[in-house]
């Protein structure tokens, strides 16, 4: 029986609905890979500011700091706790690209928003492909932003957008194939998957951000926050910008505003992932329907040509362990 096609907005307040209803749950998940980038730099930055800014009285307490060697090392190993933290939430933040569409795939089956660390194993089981899926999509972002390429890295981006849905739920493809896939699924709807994908950012980039922006101005965040890192931008030579009006405090103004819209984008990724995965499911539906449906007879002398070869898909079914454990009670995850 053929499936139903929904329509993007079906997509996008179905997607909606999954994530306000399990909101306390994607957020929780997201609390490390956000929070954690955040406080690794802070550390980074933060102890390499003080490190430097008393480096005379350590070196007084603590000759050995004479050394220039014995300096660079300090200040080395000076950051290495707050880089560890980073490194692990960054990680922890890419491999939630592919775990986000396990848990709704587990939603759709279940109901349910649980197990986190087997949503996880998803993507670590595929560990390899997975880095060489980010590192092939970094190459072509940086690509992208080159200006001569906007407008064709913008096309092809819309066309690549399915491509960590495909990791997540489909067998044998090469890194390459992951491209090549989303491309062929999204083909033929490229102007409702831009729909869907404006809705998207405009709500979770600008929408959301700039809420958020006026929540911190009413708790009166905003500007203890810039002031407190205006005296570290001091410490940059922003000296040459300054005839142009870039002053440490709209430097300080601007990271503080950048803060709050990682914030927003990144505890808005659980949603974007929800409507990905749903707009793919409902395109690969599209597509099996139109491989099934049965071809006219012909009156004419058949014709038969030789079909080319295509590469075989293996559709990845939701771990039965997973919805085993979600019959179980929510608070034992």
């Amino acid at each position: 029986m053929a499936k139903k096609e929904k329509r993007v907005l079906s997509i996008f307040f179905e997607g909606l609905k999954i994530y306000c209803l399990n909101i306390h749950k994607f957020l929780l998940y997201m609390l490390f890979p956000v929070l954690g980038q955040l406080l690794g730099i802070w550390l980074v930055f933060g102890i390499t500011y003080w490190y430097t800014s008393n480096i005379q009285d350590l070196s007084a307490k603590f000759p050995v700091l004479n050394e220039p060697t014995s300096m660079i090392f300090g200040a080395l190993l000076a950051i290495i706790p707050g880089l560890i933290i980073f490194m692990r939430a960054f990680w922890d933040y890419l491999v939630s690209y592919g775990a986000l569409n396990s848990m709704t795939e587990g939603y759709l089956n279940t109901g349910k928003v649980y197990d986190f660390k087997s949503h996880n194993e998803v993507v670590l089981n595929k560990t390899f492909s997975f880095i060489a899926l980010w590192f092939i999509f970094g190459i072509f972002t940086l690509i992208a932003i080159i200006p001569i390429f906007w407008i064709i890295g913008f096309i092809f981006f819309v066309y690549f957008v399915l491509i960590f849905q495909v990791f997540t739920f489909e067998n044998g493809l090469s890194p390459i194939g992951y491209f090549r896939r989303s491309l062929q699924i999204i083909k033929g709807n490229f102007a409702r998957t831009f729909l869907l994908m404006t809705i998207l950012v405009l709500l979770t980039y600008y929408l959301l951000a700039s809420g958020l922006t006026v929540i911190f101005d009413y708790l009166n965040w905003t500007q203890p926050l810039s002031k407190g890192l205006e005296n570290w931008v001091l410490t940059l030579p922003i000296e040459p910008l300054e005839p142009l009006g870039i002053t440490p405090a709209k430097i300080s103004l601007m990271i503080v505003q950048n803060i709050i819209m990682f914030v927003a984008v990144g505890f808005t990724l659980p949603l974007r992932s929800i409507c990905w995965t749903l707009w793919y499911n409902n395109l690969n539906d599209i597509e099996s329907d139109e491989i099934q449906k049965p071809k006219k007879k012909s009156s004419a002398k058949k014709i038969t040509k030789k079909t080319p070869k295509t590469f075989k898909i293996e559709k990845r079914e939701i771990d039965p362990e997973i919805i085993r454990r979600a019959r179980l009670e929510d608070d034992e995850y």
